[in-house]
C-alpha cells in the first residue's frame, strides 16, 4: 500500500485469497473504502488472486496492468467480468512512463516492447509491472516478479553498461519474485546498490528466499527485510 500527500492510495498487487482485506482493514479506517488505484504487477494467482475481493469491498478508481489477457484462465474469466461489471478506469503499461501523484513520481519501467528479451524469457513473470517510486529522499524499485532476463533487458536500455546507474538506484528494492534464485542477479544488485531489500515471502515449497540471494545481499551490506520474520514492514 502506498499512501500519497494527497490522501490517494495505490495497492500494489493483492496476495493469493481474501486475507488481503483483513490487512486493509488494518491500516484503513473503518469508514474509508477507496482504493484510488490498483495496481496488478502481473496475473500470477499469488499476485493478484485477491484482487476480486478488493473490488468487491472496495471503491477502485483506476486499475494498472500489465495488458495480459489468460483466455482460458477462470479465475481470469471472472476477474475480468468483474472489472467490466464495475466499469472501473483501466491503465495498461506497454512502454517507459512517468506518472505524477501528489509529490511523488513514478517510473514504469516494465513491459515494454523496446526492452531486449527472447521470447522464451517473456514469461508471466518478466512482464511484471517494474516501477520506481521517488518521494523526496526516498526512492524504491518494486520488481513484482522480474527474473534476471527481464533485470538484464532494463540494465541494458538504462545503464549505458556502466554500474553506476542512476535511473534505477534506489534506497529501497522490493526484490523480485520473492528471493527466488531466478532472480537478483549480481549485475542488477549492483546497479540499484539498495541500502535495504524487502523480501516479500510466506511459508512455500519453492525454496524462496533463496539461501544464496541472502548470503549475496549480506556481501553487499544490504539489509534484507522478509515478511515472515518482520510482519508487516511500514517505511515512512
Amino acid at each position: 500500500m502506498i499512501q500519497f500527500d494527497n490522501g490517494q492510495k495505490m495497492l500494489v498487487d493483492c496476495g493469493p485469497d481474501r486475507k488481503v482485506l483483513s490487512k486493509l482493514g488494518k491500516y484503513l479506517p473503518f469508514y474509508d473504502r477507496t482504493i484510488d488505484y490498483l495496481l496488478v504487477t502481473h496475473f500470477d494467482n499469488d499476485h493478484y488472486g485477491g484482487c476480486a475481493d478488493v473490488i468487491k469491498r472496495y471503491r477502485i478508481g483506476t486499475i494498472i496492468e500489465n495488458g495480459v489477457k489468460k483466455e482460458g484462465d477462470s479465475y481470469w474469466m471472472v476477474w475480468n467480468e468483474k472489472n467490466k461489471e464495475k466499469g472501473i478506469k483501466n491503465k495498461v503499461i506497454n512502454g517507459n512512463e512517468v506518472v505524477s501523484i501528489a509529490s511523488t513520481t513514478l517510473e514504469f519501467f516494465s513491459p515494454d516492447s523496446g526492452l531486449r528479451m527472447s521470447e522464451k524469457d517473456k514469461d508471466s513473470n518478466n512482464l511484471s509491472i517494474v516501477f520506481k517510486l521517488v518521494h523526496a529522499s526516498t526512492t524504491a524499485l518494486f520488481m513484482g516478479d522480474a527474473e534476471i532476463p527481464l533485470e538484464q533487458a532494463i540494465i541494458q536500455k538504462y545503464c549505458n553498461n556502466s554500474t553506476s546507474c542512476p535511473a534505477i538506484r534506489v534506497n529501497y528494492l522490493k526484490i523480485g519474485h520473492h528471493g527466488s534464485d531466478s532472480s537478483s542477479g549480481d549485475d542488477f544488485l549492483a546497479a540499484v546498490s539498495p541500502k535495504m531489500a524487502v523480501i516479500s515471502v510466506g511459508k512455500n515449497t519453492f525454496g524462496h528466499p533463496s539461501l544464496r540471494i541472502l548470503k549475496h545481499l549480506e556481501r553487499l551490506e544490504i539489509e534484507a527485510w522478509k515478511t515472515d520474520e518482520k510482519g508487516d514492514i511500514i517505511i515512512k
